[in-house]
Order: structure tokens, then C-alpha cells, then sequence
């Protein structure tokens, strides 16, 4: 039988659905028109947009890690899509498989202005990724999308990236419909997934407690507590925490909840709210509604991503922000209780230590009964600083110049 004739775009369409992709992560754009004009004809893989390239790449992060399937991003290339390369580089240190698909408008040259030239996401990603290629000639496509998902698995699982210029995804090309892999899984690492288990440092040695932006003990012990409390005994859901490395006694024993530590080692700052995302997406499509997703993270962090809980509120990802933030009275903050109501979550600001489990079972219930984000702005006191470390001159956060 004689290989078919479709488009470049059919044809990859056709390998996401192989490798069991049922959720594409990315920032819309013209150059991805093909791509996605493919998937609505073929069905079976939903699109979640995001307002920013890096927040995708750590959304399909936190899918990945769940699924256990190799995460997919396609983000339109142009300046925005430089942040890929700080997504890219978290997931290429913790060890998850990704495979990252770029669209440009051409495989011609660059356009006669230099200010309207996109950057050179095939060079800049190719020290964090395990390939990055560009496509040159259609033919090539089906062939480099298998390989992305064989690379992104393999030895140590990491991120591959494809730039795929819209007039060669249009383009028809012979097609053997026949060489389907059936979906390829790979090993979560125990770290990712851990049940039962209590608040766990990073698999790369003990969390340092004493850094600038480290959670103080009381906390962390609250937080042991608070999930190590079984409200139901027949309760069977799970409780994903997704968080930076975090040091702490756990108390949670065998009787307690089911709770799986999801975290990142070099993830930049408010990495947790799109990772969580990703992890509440990758729940709901396995049938998981009930499970309970729970996010730990700097609130001085939070600000920089953010925004994503918009797309949060809008396709319905509930889950508990708990954020840890120091006093620092007579500076110019940003409330974060405020933030999260601009985007439409509720929240609510702990001040005493003794307020913060009756804040969080109210968080926990009002997300399950709204489908969305609840925050619980923890003040902590004062930043805790670095205990060790060379004499020097003081240093003021977020002071520039002399």
C-alpha cells in the first residue's frame, strides 16, 4: 500500500497521539496555525494557553512528572519565547522529559529588518536541552518528533526542542501511517512521586533551612501536622505538594493521607504555580478530580508568575497556594491576597502561627466547592538570613546602584 499524502502538520499530529499526548501546553501564535488547525481535525488533544512561554514549559513540567508521559509545549517564536530557556534548564536539572516545539513564519532567512528578527531558540536552547533542531525540510518532521520523544525518554530523561517553520508544516509529504509506537512511558523518579511520605529535602542532599528565601521550621512543622491529620479514615484521594526542597520532621505516619512531594531543584521563582497547574491538568485527565493538589512557595517569588492563575480560574485547576512570606514593615509590596482576587481566587493573610490550620482546611474546602485557586498568605517574620558565610558589607534587597 502506498504511503499517504498530508500535510507535515497531520503527520506530527499523528506521532503526539502515538506517544499518548492528550494536552498541549503553549503561547498561541501564527506560526503554530498548521499545528493547531491539525489537532482540531484529528481531535483528541486540547490546547491550554498560557500568557507566558516560561509558565508553559513549567505547566508541561508538572504534567510530565504526573502522567508519566513526555510533556509537550508549542510556543510561537519571537522575543517572549527567549523565556523558554529558564523552563528548559529546570527541567533539564531535575531530570523530566519534554519536548518543546517552536514555530517560526518561514524557513527562509531572516527578514530584511534586523529589530523584527525572532532570536535563535535553536542556539540558545541547545546547552539546557538534550537535542535542539531545526527543521529544514518537511520530510524530516515525522521523523524528528519520534526522535524528540525517544531522546526526551531515554538514559536520563530531559527536554528536546523542534523549531518548525509554518510553510514547511503546510507542506504534503508521504506518510507511513503504520509506524505507531503505541505511547512511550518513562520512570518517574521515587523523589517525584513518594507515598506515603512526609515533607522531603531535595535528593541531592538535606535543604539548607538558614537561605534568604527558606521557610522558617515553625512553618514547615504546621504543615506536617496539618497533612498528617486524617479528617476522613476512608478518605482514598492523594495529596500532591508541589514545592522547592523543603526541610522538615515528617509527621505524617502510615494512617495519614497519601502525600506525593513534587519538586524542583533550580526552578526559578514562582515555578510552583504553573508546575501545579500541569500536575491538577494531568489529575483530571486520568479521572483523579478528588485529588488534592497543594502548592508551598516564597512569597517573594510569587509575584513573577502569577499571572497563570488566570488560566488557572478560567479551565478550572483548584488547588492550595501556601505561601511563606517575611515582614518587611515599611516596604513596597505587593499583597498577594489582592493579586490572587485580581485574577479571580479567593484568599486570605495569616498572621498568627495559631490561625494557620483553620486557614488552611478553609482553603482546602473553598477550592473544591469553586474549581479554583485559594491563597494563604503565611507571614513568617522577618527574612531569615544565611547563618554561615564570609564577613561582608550588608546587603538591601532589591536596592540597584551605589
Amino acid at each position: 500500500m502506498p504511503a499517504q499524502r498530508i500535510t507535515a502538520a497531520r503527520a506530527a499530529v499523528r506521532i503526539l497521539r502515538d506517544e499518548g499526548i492528550d494536552l498541549v501546553f503553549g503561547c498561541p501564535g501564527g506560526p503554530l496555525r498548521p499545528l493547531y488547525a491539525a489537532m482540531a481535525e484529528a481531535g483528541g488533544i486540547a490546547h491550554l494557553p498560557v500568557r507566558h512561554a516560561e509558565a508553559a514549559v513549567h505547566m508541561a513540567d508538572g504534567w510530565a512528572r504526573t502522567s508519566g508521559r513526555a510533556g509537550v509545549v508549542a510556543v510561537a517564536a519571537g522575543p517572549g519565547a527567549a523565556r523558554l530557556v529558564a523552563g528548559l534548564c529546570a527541567a533539564a536539572e531535575d531530570a523530566v522529559p519534554l519536548v518543546c516545539l517552536t514555530g517560526r513564519p518561514t524557513a527562509a532567512g531572516p527578514p530584511r529588518r534586523a529589530a523584527h528578527r525572532p532570536p535563535d531558540l535553536v542556539r540558545l536552547a541547545a546547552p539546557v536541552t538534550k537535542r535542539a533542531e531545526r527543521i529544514e525540510d518537511p520530510a524530516r518532521i515525522p521523523g524528528a518528533f519520534r526522535e524528540a520523544f525517544r531522546i526526551a525518554r531515554e538514559g536520563r530523561p530531559g527536554p528536546v526542542l523542534i523549531d518548525v517553520p509554518a510553510d514547511l508544516a503546510v507542506a504534503e509529504i508521504a506518510s507511513d501511517a503504520g509506524r505507531a509506537t503505541g505511547g512511550g512511558r518513562w520512570s518517574v523518579p521515587p523523589t517525584g512521586a513518594a507515598a506515603p511520605a512526609g515533607l522531603t529535602a531535595d535528593r541531592g542532599g538535606p535543604a539548607d533551612p538558614g537561605t534568604v528565601r527558606g521557610a522558617p521550621p515553625w512553618f514547615l512543622t504546621e504543615l506536617a501536622a496539618v497533612f498528617g491529620t486524617v479528617q476522613d479514615p476512608a478518605a482514598t484521594s492523594d495529596t500532591y505538594l508541589v514545592s522547592g526542597p523543603l526541610a522538615a520532621a515528617s509527621a505524617i505516619g502510615p494512617g495519614g493521607p497519601r502525600l506525593r512531594h513534587l519538586y524542583g531543584r533550580s526552578g526559578p521563582p514562582g515555578w510552583e504555580v504553573p508546575a501545579a497547574i500541569g500536575v491538577r491538568k494531568a489529575l483530571d485527565g486520568r479521572g483523579e478530580r478528588d485529588a488534592e493538589v497543594v502548592v508551598v512557595l516564597d512569597g517573594d517569588g510569587f509575584p513573577s508568575l502569577a499571572g497563570e492563575l488566570a488560566a488557572a480560574a478560567r479551565f478550572g485547576a483548584p488547588m492550595v497556594l501556601l505561601l511563606h512570606t517575611p515582614d518587611r514593615v515599611g516596604e513596597d509590596f505587593a499583597d498577594p491576597v489582592k493579586l490572587a482576587e485580581a485574577y479571580g481566587c479567593a484568599g486570605r493573610d495569616v498572621v498568627d502561627p495559631a490561625e494557620l490550620r483553620t486557614a488552611v482546611e478553609w482553603a482546602r474546602k473553598e477550592a473544591v466547592s469553586t474549581r479554583r485557586p485559594v491563597l494563604v498568605d503565611v507571614r513568617t517574620g522577618p527574612p531569615v538570613r544565611l547563618p554561615v558565610g564570609p564577613v561582608v558589607e550588608p546587603v538591601h534587597e532589591y536596592t540597584h546602584g551605589p
